[in-house]
């Protein structure tokens, strides 16, 4: 089964290999901005950085520009079936995902197992790992309704009780949720309650978990525009609209630390953050 991070690895190579190439271009350090000029980018000097990030793939016609501008019109036939394969590996994703949600859901287990260090920013829901039953079947089914795949919830939503089993140990899992989260309607008011208590009593200082709530009422020292999870210092997992990412680039793991660390400063927790909680759920 082809996953994200084979997909991502694939790519960060693929990005090594072109940055290599025009570091070394002509036997000069050959600037983004030269390469942007010479492949006809002029003003796109950023769309560079992004494929040397390997946060965008390049197309045929990009490696065949870029190999050029550089000297390497030899590498080109082996890059572009570089660029191949990772784009049948996202179709192979997607077919995947197509089938449902529950195989997906059941591979994390084991990534959660490996982990000792849990950081998760989660902005308008409950992360999986904190969700009751009703909640998650109500969130997973949100998903699934909107991407149009089948409905295998009740598999993705055993997965996910499952996943909380990882939680303990010597694992260390911190999470740091939006107020938006604990009222955002997600289930009836009853199951809206019983989400509520359950992440009440997780603010209760347990060796294993840290729950924190950014207060809706505070400017966040970053606004991060995805929900993230940091598997100890390895490697990032982004939720984007239409897929999962993963980044294991050190310096951009480290941008995201960076992140929650700065989140972590503004939240509220234990009694402050109960309060916070215990007041969503009284408006409900």
């Amino acid at each position: 089964m082809t996953s994200h991070d084979t997909i991502m690895q694939a790519r960060q190579a693929l990005a090594a290999r072109l940055k290599e190439l025009r570091l070394h271009a002509d036997g000069q350090r050959m600037t983004g901005e030269r390469l942007a000029a010479a492949m006809g980018w002029e003003g796109r000097k950023a769309r560079i950085s992004k494929i040397e990030n390997g946060t965008q793939l390049p197309s045929v016609d990009d490696i065949r520009a870029w190999a050029t501008a550089c000297g390497a019109e030899d590498q080109i036939p082996d890059l572009i079936e570089q660029v191949r394969t990772i784009d049948s590996m996202y179709t192979e994703w997607r077919r995947l995902e197509k089938t449902g949600l529950g195989q997906i859901q059941e591979a994390f287990v084991g990534l959660y197992e490996r982990t000792v260090q849990l950081r998760v920013w989660q902005h308008s829901a409950v992360p999986g790992l904190l969700q009751t039953e009703a909640y998650a079947r109500a969130h997973l089914s949100t998903i699934i309704s909107f991407r149009g795949i089948p409905d295998d919830v009740e598999r993705a939503v055993a997965a996910r009780m499952a996943q909380q089993q990882t939680i303990g140990g010597v694992r260390r899992f911190a999470f740091l949720i939006g107020e938006q989260a604990l009222r955002t309607p997600m289930v009836d008011p009853s199951d809206m309650a019983a989400q509520l208590d359950k992440l009440a009593g997780l603010t209760s200082g347990s060796p294993h978990v840290s729950v924190g709530i950014l207060p809706g009422g505070v400017k966040p020292p970053v606004m991060p525009p995805e929900n993230f999870w940091i598997y100890d210092t390895a490697e990032v997992r982004v939720d984007g609209v239409a897929a999962q990412f993963r980044i294991k680039k050190p310096d951009d793991v480290a941008v995201y630390e960076k992140a929650f660390a700065a989140l972590a400063q503004v939240a509220v927790y234990g009694q402050a953050a109960r309060e916070l909680i215990e007041a969503a759920a009284g408006d409900i």
